[in-house]
């Protein structure tokens, strides 16, 4: 089942200026609501610069010292090209991906930390999203990061880390229906071990889990398909890689 947005989260509140709803997180209120309600009223907040990476439409931004991540939602595949960053519904997106994610997040899942999202409505059940999040220092995508990365020492200690941080979020109790190598975090890691943290991005349509087992095949599949589609030749994802994201993955324990 999908995770409903029934209340908010414990920790933030509703903040409604019509025609903009905003669910933020109350400890950092004063200064993220703001740059929240400019992203609701316009397809990308002012100031800052934009982030690789999906489907764009990421901002990076600075408010009262602290560097926030502001990602406008975009659409994907052929609404894309008709609708691009406008939604239909009663149970916007960014509600549910915040929902899903601090959810999550408070279960020991390695998920971004997100601040707040916001919905302006343009119409009755027309609106256009975005979403705040902590910003991680010098992380990447592990597409950017693998295609930047041709060395097998550096490239078993990263896969190594994907297989166990999947596990993690498994053992969460959620699965994730859009796994990709654009919506996984390889961030540095600690400064003695110099283990990657691997996080998770991307929850708005997240799924309780039927079973570890399925749940992991699954995103494997989901994980391999996208590495043929970005990169047809292997020459930045192999089955290499792949191969060492599952051992790592089955080294937690057995799957349900």
């Amino acid at each position: 089942m999908l995770f409903p947005v029934t209340a908010a989260p414990p920790g933030f509140e509703w903040v409604r200026v019509a025609p903009t709803m905003v669910l933020v997180r109350t400890d950092v209120r004063a200064w993220v609501l703001p740059m929240l309600q400019d992203a609701g009223r316009a397809a990308a907040p002012d100031g800052g610069r934009d982030l690789a990476g999906g489907r764009g439409g990421a901002r990076l931004v600075t408010a009262a010292e602290h560097e926030v991540v502001v990602r406008a939602c975009r659409r994907g595949g052929l609404p894309a090209r008709l609708l691009h960053d406008t939604y239909f519904g009663w149970n916007p997106r960014p509600f549910r991906e915040l929902s899903a994610t601090e959810t999550l997040r408070q279960r020991g899942a390695p998920v971004v930390e997100v601040y707040g999202a916001a919905v302006h409505w343009m119409l009755p059940g027309c609106y256009r999203g975005s979403l705040a999040t902590r910003y991680m220092p010098g992380a990447h995508t592990l597409w950017e990061w693998a295609r930047r990365s041709s060395s097998a020492a550096d490239r078993v200690p990263v896969f190594r880390a994907v297989g166990g941080a999947l596990r993690r979020l498994h053992t969460s109790g959620a699965r994730h229906p859009d796994l990709n190598l654009n919506n996984i975090l390889v961030c540095p890691g600690d400064s003695a071990t110099h283990a990657p943290a691997i996080l998770f991005i991307d929850f708005d349509r997240a799924r309780l889990m039927p079973t570890a087992q399925r749940a992991f095949e699954t995103d494997l599949d989901r994980l391999a398909r996208s590495a043929r589609k970005l990169d047809p030749r292997g020459r930045s994802v192999a089955a290499a890689d792949l191969d060492t994201l599952r051992a790592a993955y089955r080294e937690h324990g057995p799957c349900a």
